[in-house]
């Protein structure tokens, strides 16, 4: 499988990052939507207008957003659906996906991607909140069957340990890892 960047390589997937359907060019092998659902909505209808035939990836939002995201759009990758500020309750985390998500995610081929860049800038407690939701995310993802990637820039060893910490097995942490 071809890597997937923000950046045009030889031999990878190029994404580049849109917020609205006015900034669709024909130059990359995808799109990550970055905007609101209805933008995405638009976006993604057009896409499939001009048959389009590349990767199309969404960021997350709140568990409403990804649950709609996943059951009706057509996307290749959902990337954090943990992030946003997200009212955690007394007994579970609000990590932006359940049980439901992941298994309808494993049934489309949805892909869960873990931005680590993004993560990498976090500090303190704003770090160590997001890590939880994460682990809880890999946790479900394990469970339904889900596709999970860690996306980011740096050692791939590094990348593979940092999965391992986030309770994936070493199988699932070197398949995971796309630079």
């Amino acid at each position: 499988m071809k890597d997937i960047n923000l950046f045009g390589t030889e031999d990878s997937i190029y994404l580049k990052k849109i917020r609205t359907k006015a900034d669709i060019s024909g130059d990359c092998d995808g799109y990550l939507i970055d905007s609101s659902e209805k933008e995405a909505r638009k976006i993604i209808a057009s896409l499939k207008d001009k048959k389009f035939g590349g990767k199309v990836a969404l960021i997350g939002g709140d568990d409403a957003f990804n649950r709609r995201a996943v059951e009706s759009l057509k996307i290749d990758y959902l990337v954090s659906p943990e992030r946003g500020d997200k009212k955690d309750g007394l007994k579970q985390r609000d990590s932006g996906i359940n049980h439901v998500v992941a298994k309808m995610a494993a049934a489309k081929g949805v892909v869960i991607v873990i931005d680590f860049a993004e993560i990498s800038k976090l500090k303190g407690k704003a770090k160590a909140l997001r890590l939880g939701k994460i682990i809880q995310n890999v946790k479900i993802c394990r469970k339904a069957g889900c596709g999970i990637k860690i996306w980011g820039s740096g050692d791939k060893k590094a990348l593979e340990s940092f999965g391992v910490s986030l309770g994936m097995t070493s199988g699932q942490a070197s398949r995971a890892v796309v630079l």
